[in-house]
């Protein structure tokens, strides 16, 4: 008789092995918010213990599960590329957060990450770049506009301006990329110009979990399977647009890519957000058993796991366990797929409402659609959604 593993422990001692962990660099300035950009997010520290947080001394590792385990490096602001234990090549992303009140060090800053940027890409061109341009929200809409569009300028002058030819004699026994040839140098130029992605965020609203969003959806190798299932279903489902959260941090994982825009983005993780605040009520209903078949059951288990002598069956445990050691294990393993889970609905005016699923006990499922459509074929949408959910889980069993 197999073990089950209670409270959704999911073997968690044979996950500790961070290898399969995606891993991400976040790289700033002193007291550029490094810090208060994950923990809020990933750790749910609340905004107005911010102010509290003292300076990075030493790399810190977070992890965190979601549709993929990801392993976020928080680093000291001296932090430079050899104080790795790994090779650059172990992360996925890099994030640069650079503090965007702090205009007197804005060109200081950026020369930093455009250097640590050029000198990344020329050993691995696979891992992608990330700015938050940080703390937003203590300027006037207008002069945070100005400062947002002056440091993408400034960022691509300084990566055009870059001395490519001082980095040759570190290149050589290395990468052997040409750097005295102009072509190679102009290359390496458009591709990181073109690949850094910019984000204005605050930890006091969504603009932060949304430039996480990018960062997640561009480190999922399953993502372009995901959002094939989810523009499958909204189409089938009649339904405008369709996201799917990771519902402890908030972070929009992936969406059906249909119309859909910053601002469309950022007013559905609001919707999300100011829903989880009230999640405590929707605790997952356990299924009603009644007491002759659960006292049956629990006699059959119990005479199933016992031999005709009295003694309890060992072999069967010591099989099952040996198999749960064959490799990491998953949500899904342990997950009962009868399970209900939370469901909600909100109507928008005039005519507009917003449904969201728990949709396992890590993502949600958010739809966007006509209120007529919701009243007309809500048995429709949720029979498409038990098909949406054992999708994702074959996606999952297979990367």
């Amino acid at each position: 008789m197999s073990r089950t593993p209670q409270n959704g422990e999911s073997s968690k001692s044979k996950r500790d092995d961070d290898s399969h962990r995606t891993k991400i660099l976040v790289l700033g300035w002193r007291k550029a918010g490094k810090t208060s950009c994950i923990k809020t997010v990933f750790q749910g520290v609340p905004t107005k213990e911010v102010p509290y947080f003292g300076v990075t001394q030493k790399i810190e590792k977070i992890n965190y599960d979601s549709i993929v385990p990801i392993q976020i490096w928080d680093t000291p602001s001296n932090f430079e590329l050899d104080q790795l234990e790994v090779p650059i090549n172990t992360f996925s992303t890099i994030v640069y957060v650079l503090d965007m009140q702090q205009d007197d060090s804005y060109h200081e800053s950026i020369l930093r990450f455009v250097h640590l940027m050029i000198r990344i890409h020329l050993i691995n061109s696979s891992i992608k770049f990330h700015m938050f341009i940080h703390k937003s929200e203590v300027l006037s809409e207008d002069y945070r506009g100005e400062n947002y569009a002056e440091i993408q300028r400034t960022t691509s002058e300084e990566i055009e301006d870059f001395p490519f030819k001082s980095l040759q004699q570190q290149q050589q026994g290395g990468i052997g990329i040409d750097l005295e040839d102009q072509q190679n140098i102009n290359l390496i130029i458009n591709n990181l110009i073109s690949d850094v992605r910019y984000s204005m965020t605050s930890v006091h609203d969504v603009t932060l979990r949304d430039a996480w969003s990018r960062v997640l959806q561009g480190s999922m190798e399953m993502l372009p399977a995901v959002e094939s299932l989810l523009l499958d279903f909204t189409s089938h489902s009649s339904a405008d647009n369709t996201f799917l959260f990771d519902i402890n941090s908030g972070v929009i994982l992936a969406t059906d890519n249909r119309h859909r825009t910053d601002d469309l983005s950022e007013q559905v993780t609001e919707y999300l957000s100011s829903f989880l605040a009230f999640r405590d009520l929707y605790k997952n209903i356990r299924k009603a058993k009644s007491p002759s078949n659960g006292d049956a059951n629990h006699e059959a288990d119990k005479a199933e796991d016992t031999n005709p002598d009295g003694e309890e069956n060992t072999e069967d445990d010591e099989e099952d366990e040996e198999d749960e050691d064959d490799g990491p294990r998953g949500w899904w393993d342990d997950e009962d797929p009868d399970e209900p889970w939370m469901t909600q609905s909100t109507r928008l005016m005039p005519n507009t409402t917003l449904a969201l699923w728990q949709f396992t006990p890590y993502l949600a499922l958010v739809v966007l659609l006509r209120t007529e459509t919701w009243q007309a074929r809500r048995g429709t949408i949720e029979y498409n959604l038990t098909f949406l959910r054992q999708g994702v889980r074959e996606i999952l069993s297979v990367v």
